[in-house]
């Protein structure tokens, strides 16, 4: 409904698609719009899949800002899990859409918070470092590529092959920050979890073969933290 008002008044896609999102987490934050909504102290709890998108995972409690099994606005910091309930997390490219310290650092002080004595949180994001690389290397063209294998309608609509490394950043105003290993390592680090490792999509599959595949391993960063005694 607010998109279509939204259009009518010719706004943009990228101000409509903003718009949307912050109506959706001040949703998420008044505990309203959930569907299929579960107790946060079911026992599939204790693993949680943070920033789910459409990809439910059967046996996880699958969070996202709207239409997920928990409404949660994971920019606002704040978790509605108990101290100490939760095993493990998964959040697949969801980090470098929040802004490092006023969002990010704060939600992964919840997670250590929420985190069982060695649990683990299994992350994946675009790679800055990888980012640069390909820029060196040639100009994006194999990381472009390998999108396009991937999503076979991506396209930069006639834009130089360069153009892509801007939609890594970037992503159409959607993203706040890349991640190499020692920056993530880091942040990590201000919220208490103090071993941090990196990992391939094939580790965590290993771990949680319910996971469908992204076979992004090309452009993104994985990692695996844990919450030692």
């Amino acid at each position: 409904m607010i998109a279509s008002v939204l259009r009518k008044l010719d706004f943009d896609p990228r101000t409509i698609s903003f718009i949307e999102h912050d109506f959706a987490r001040l949703l998420a934050r008044l505990g309203k719009h959930r569907r299929g909504r579960v107790p946060v102290d079911a026992s599939r709890s204790r693993k949680i899949h943070l920033g789910c998108g459409k990809r439910r995972v059967s046996g996880w409690l699958n969070c996202d800002v709207s239409d997920s099994e928990c409404d949660i606005d994971l920019a606002a910091g704040r978790l509605p899990f108990p101290d100490g309930s939760v095993t493990v997390v998964v959040m697949q490219h969801v980090i470098e859409h929040l802004e490092l310290r006023g969002q990010l650092i704060p939600l992964f002080r919840e997670l250590h918070r929420v985190c069982s004595d060695d649990a683990e949180l299994w992350l994946s994001c675009p790679d800055l470092a990888k980012a640069c690389a390909a820029y060196t290397a040639d100009r994006g063209q194999a990381l472009k590529e390998d999108r396009c294998r991937r999503w076979p309608e991506y396209s930069l609509d006639g834009a130089p092959v360069q153009q892509f490394i801007n939609d890594l950043f970037q992503a159409r105003g959607k993203h706040r920050n890349l991640f190499d290993l020692e920056l993530l390592t880091w942040a990590l680090g201000q919220a208490g979890f103090s071993t941090v490792e990196r990992i391939e999509e094939d580790d965590l599959l290993a771990a949680h073969p319910e996971f469908p595949p992204r076979h992004d391993d090309e452009q993104s960063l994985y990692v695996r933290a844990r919450k030692s005694r």
